[in-house]
């Protein structure tokens, strides 16, 4: 079986709005271009998926206490940094930074906190330091456990280990999540445009655990391995505990029920694995995908294994008037592990 090479280009458009697309979105109940800043004392704190929450006790202006309620990222963000729940703890005294409210209500999404050592920590991607300077961010590298990093590296082997959107050196920006264009830009159908325009950003439900659909999954930010499965290979996404099947040198076969994973078959281009993706259910969810959409993908590891190539194309005559082509890359971090997620649940940050 052989899969056709293609060309790629590229352009980096909008990656905030392309990262709300890719994973859980708070786009539709926190402005993401308006910043608030509160300072208070820690009351309560939450250590769960999809969104960490945290609790405040702020004195107004009157000097009233105002119970204020933060949402921030996932648990892998502060695990990929080597962070545990030791960072901060209730009764500490904080300094919040992150999007305001759209709902009017004294709530935010967190970005960073400046905590009470004068350290800062980053707690979503795309965050930049902004109560210090970068030597004043948090790095609490030292809790990855050495063994397991040196198991990790002796049994790496081409794409067969874990990648992160957060890089060896703990970067979190989106230097590494590239769409070629925002969502509202796609070239869309008649149809396709229709369909989008039903999108509710601020639907309850998107702030909570969600159905992960084919193209979406692979532009979620959290981590991911590669595994034999007998002769073909699973790709293990600690988002929601997915796993994906990717068959290999296999044909496609026909008849097959649509689900929102799609039916994937596989093959080996030198060190790249060519993947090819039909039967696709149909999705409405941010980016409409219909029945007949076909998506090709490229993952390609750099000679020295270091980081992971991916550039795929989606195809849908229903949706879309032209093939719409996306990139990004992720690191190796031999020192993490795909997680459990348990989405919703109360979990330990250790």
């Amino acid at each position: 079986m052989q899969f056709g090479k293609k060309s790629f280009g590229f352009v980096l458009l909008g990656l905030a709005p392309a990262l709300s697309w890719a994973h859980h979105s708070v786009a539709g109940f926190f402005d993401l271009n308006k910043k608030v800043e509160i300072e208070g004392v820690v009351t309560g704190i939450q250590w769960r998926n999809p969104h960490t929450v945290f609790e405040l006790d702020v004195a107004n202006e009157r000097g009233d206490i105002v119970k204020w309620r933060v949402e921030s990222g996932a648990l892998s963000v502060l695990r990929a940094q080597g962070l545990t729940s030791e960072f901060i703890r209730e009764g500490d005294r904080v300094r919040i930074l992150g999007d305001e409210s759209l709902r009017a209500r004294p709530e935010m999404f967190a970005r960073n906190i400046l905590l009470g050592n004068g350290k800062e920590v980053l707690l979503t991607l795309g965050a930049t330091p902004h109560f210090s300077r970068q030597d004043g961010i948090e790095r609490a590298t030292g809790s990855f456990d050495e063994q397991a990093t040196e198991r990790a590296r002796a049994s790496a082997d081409g794409i067969f280990r874990v990648w992160s959107s957060i890089d060896a050196n703990l970067n979190i920006g989106l230097g590494n999540l590239i769409f070629d264009r925002g969502i509202d830009d796609y070239p869309f159908t008649a149809r396709g445009r229709e369909v989008r325009n039903q999108w509710n950003a601020g639907a309850e439900f998107i702030l909570g655990c969600t159905e992960w659909t084919m193209p979406r999954l692979m532009g979620n930010p959290l981590p991911m391995e590669f595994v034999r499965r007998g002769d073909d290979i699973a790709i293990r996404f600690e988002e929601d505990d997915n796993t994906r099947i990717i068959h290999m040198n296999a044909e496609m076969p026909t008849g097959v029920e649509p689900t929102p994973m799609g039916y994937s078959i596989g093959a080996w281009d030198g060190d790249t694995l060519l993947v090819q993706t039909h039967y696709l259910a149909e999705s409405t969810y941010s980016l409409p995908v219909s029945g007949e959409a076909e998506l090709t993908e490229r993952f390609t590891p750099s000679s020295d294994g270091s980081r992971l190539l991916y550039e795929s194309t989606l195809t849908d005559p229903v949706m879309l008037t032209e093939p719409v082509r996306q990139a990004r890359t992720w690191s190796w971090r031999p020192e993490i592990q795909v997680q459990r997620y348990g989405c919703e649940e109360e979990q330990r940050l250790d």
